[in-house]
């Protein structure tokens, strides 16, 4: 008998939350890597997980969530030494971002065997943001830096990067529309980044 699977898309609609969370309680073991299960579709790859079981799990964390903490979390659903990060190693071997990019990253956020998940994001976006070839090193240093001390809050739900120009100065934000309420014609939009999509690139 085959156990029923619910899509990414329609878990994240039904449960309400975002994909960075999602990806977190991947990251912290608190949902097992076993239950991401890719499948070809007519649209290419799509990731799908045991319906029942991802449900039930999820509605224990949002439950729990306000009262313990991820670590907290994981140890209630495994005994395993929970891995918090990745290695350097890792990062060029499976060529996620080349090591050029990595050397001028570590530039100005430091160098460290190891990189937990704020780092990572700053450092994937800036990777993206080097490859755009739209902005100056200085720019993307400073948007890179700020998405590292903004990870919290922007990890927690599904926000998109707004990168503009106006008279020549650069400037950034977040919201969840991509589309905008009041429109700033002398603004031009340099590039936007789907923050909570930034890190699928470690599945």
């Amino acid at each position: 008998m085959h156990e029923e699977l619910i899509s990414k898309k329609e878990l994240l609609s039904k449960t309400n939350i975002s994909y960075g969370q999602l990806y977190r309680w991947k990251r912290k073991n608190i949902i097992p890597e076993e239950w991401f299960i890719k499948k070809s579709v007519s649209t290419g790859q799509e990731t799908f997980f045991p319906r029942d079981k991802i449900l039930e799990r999820i509605n224990i964390i949002l439950e729990l969530k306000d009262d313990a903490s991820l670590d907290e979390l994981a140890n209630k659903f495994t005994n395993k030494t929970i891995v918090k990060n990745i290695k350097r190693s890792y990062l060029i071997t499976r060529e996620i971002v080349s090591e050029l990019v990595l050397n001028r990253f570590e530039e100005f956020m430091g160098t460290s065997e190891e990189y937990d998940d704020n780092i990572l994001f700053s450092l994937l976006i800036y990777n993206e943001l080097i490859k755009s070839g739209l902005m100056s090193n200085e720019e993307i240093k400073n948007i890179s830096m700020q998405a590292s001390k903004d990870y919290s809050k922007i990890i927690k739900s599904d926000y998109n990067l707004i990168i503009k120009r106006k008279l020549g100065v650069c400037f950034h934000y977040v919201t969840k529309e991509k589309e905008e309420l009041i429109n700033d014609n002398e603004a031009k939009v340099i590039y936007i980044i789907e923050l909570s999509k930034i890190m699928e690139v470690l599945e």
